[in-house]
């Protein structure tokens, strides 16, 4: 093992890039910084830049281009006519924080062992801890930046804030001051640094926040918070769903299923015009010939479903997420192929390979879903919570939680409302023995790589801001204090 560590570790750069933040200090840098390795062939030619839109807490099921009745996602839906749509995209874990050190190492939380918004280093610690880099695990953004790339990143909320570690790599990295800001702060910051760029290949990446809750004024405009009002197609919307008739946890502040909806939508409104903003910008200019544009959820949401605030659990509407790749000279196309979103940057560099970076691709746990040889195999979820997880293919989920095992028929129950699993003995023997075997691949796989914080180190003032937002360490999920806030 130790053996193994130690070859790991040798293959991967440690030096960590000044990061420049609005109110966090920069990662700590490591103990020791092993040589660092032969950067891959420059960017030259083809897709040289790259922006990632990381929308947290968008439901893939709440888009126009998703099938969705209202038009919450107007700019949203040109791009991805424009684009390559996955349609059966699911995150390894509905959290922010997990969700996205997933997106940016490629590899399962088990892995990179920052399982919740409040873990660190695979353990539920007391608290944020200070997190940097797993010394022998890269961030995209640091195998970027060593290729003589630019990079930077935007972000709107505490679960992504440099404190995290998700700011490592980025040469220019900007963040709330306090708890979340609104997407327009988050663009802005974005294209001045796109502008200050001139003609050098760059990285960015944008997190907006906007749909996440609470979503009552002064976070969002009023004028927002009133554009959709109740009618048939939703009511029809939601019985479809299953939506129970109250919420629990709102039901004695008089507050409605279809207000939460309204308002979520309205919050899926307000993101996509920030969007517009930042796409319609990119198109007016020499860079839509030359940027490779990703925009991918983290997580998506209950808004109520299964009488649930929040997210961190195995549910589908908490899992799918949208996931759009725009490659100059890749045709649009629909892709219905299950996948997770650790496939995402074998599959971007699959079709843009002036983008690939072979150590990175390495490092990647998933896979090419466009390759001709691609292999459909069951795809990994967990939850912010303990013993909580899933295994999906592209007819049946496996969902297991501390009570036992379900089983739904996605192809004639694609909301799951019908646990199957006393009908199908052998298809639950069969998913559980993979599910138990994935996650001990990723556990083993785990212990090649150092704890992810400074132990002990806490930081009190992101620790209240995630609380602010609603989580806290008892329910990682967000589900009880943000529904109790969300009006």
């Amino acid at each position: 093992m130790l053996l193994a560590v130690a070859l790991l570790a040798c293959s991967l750069s440690a030096t960590r890039p000044t990061c420049r933040v609005q109110d966090a200090a920069p990662a700590a840098p490591p103990a020791a910084a092993p040589e660092v390795t032969t950067p891959s062939a420059p960017l030259d030619g083809g897709a040289r830049n790259l922006v990632v839109v990381t929308i947290d807490t968008v439901r893939a099921d709440r888009l126009g281009c998703y099938g969705y009745f209202r038009d919450t996602s107007p700019r949203l839906d040109r791009f991805a006519a424009e684009s390559l749509r996955f349609t059966r995209c699911l995150t390894p874990v509905a959290q922010t924080t997990p969700s996205h050190w997933s997106l940016f190492t490629g590899v399962t939380p088990h892995e990179h062992q920052v399982l919740t918004n409040f873990s660190g280093g695979g353990t539920r610690a007391g608290g944020v801890k200070g997190r940097k880099s797993v010394a022998t695990l890269r961030l995209l953004a640091e195998r970027m930046r060593e290729r003589g790339v630019k990079t930077g990143g935007f972000v709107a909320s505490a679960p992504t804030k440099a404190k995290t570690g998700l700011a490592a790599g980025f040469d220019t990295f900007t963040e709330p001051d306090e708890m979340r800001r609104l997407g327009q702060s988050v663009v802005a910051d974005a294209l001045a640094f796109v502008d200050g760029c001139g003609d050098a290949p760059f990285f960015a990446w944008l997190h907006l926040f906007d749909a996440h809750e609470p979503l009552k004024p002064p976070y969002l405009p009023t004028d927002y918070m009133d554009r959709y009002v109740e009618d048939d197609a939703l009511r029809g919307w939601l019985r479809e769903r299953d939506f129970p008739a109250a919420i629990t946890a709102l039901a004695k502040r008089g507050i409605s299923v279809a207000e939460v909806n309204n308002h979520y939508d309205s919050a899926l409104r307000h993101l996509d015009d920030q969007l517009t903003r930042l796409l319609d910008r990119l198109d007016r200019s020499p860079l839509r010939e030359s940027t490779a544009v990703v925009i991918v959820a983290d997580h998506g949401t209950a808004a109520g479903q299964r009488d649930h605030m929040g997210h961190g659990m195995c549910w589908d509407e908490q899992l799918r997420v949208p996931l759009l790749i725009r490659v100059p000279g890749i045709e649009p196309r629909v892709i219905d192929t299950p996948c997770s979103m650790l496939d995402l940057w074998p599959t971007v560099f699959g079709l843009a390979p002036t983008l690939a970076d072979a150590d990175f691709a390495t490092q990647c746990r998933g896979s090419d879903v466009l390759a001709a040889d691609h292999v459909e195999r069951p795809v990994f979820s967990m939850g912010a919570k303990p013993n909580y997880d899933s295994m999906t293919t592209r007819r049946w989920k496996l969902l297991r939680d501390p009570d036992g095992v379900r089983l739904f028929d996605l192809e004639s129950d694609p909301h799951e409302a019908k646990d199957v699993a006393a009908d199908h003995p052998e298809v639950v023997t069969r998913l559980k023995a993979a599910l138990v075997a994935e996650v001990a691949r990723h556990k083993k796989a785990g212990q090649l790589h150092q704890r992810a914080g400074a132990d002990g180190v806490l930081d009190p003032k992101l620790v209240e801001e995630l609380r602010a937002l609603g989580y806290t360490e008892d329910d990682p999920s967000g589900g009880g204090a943000v529904g109790d806030d969300d009006s």
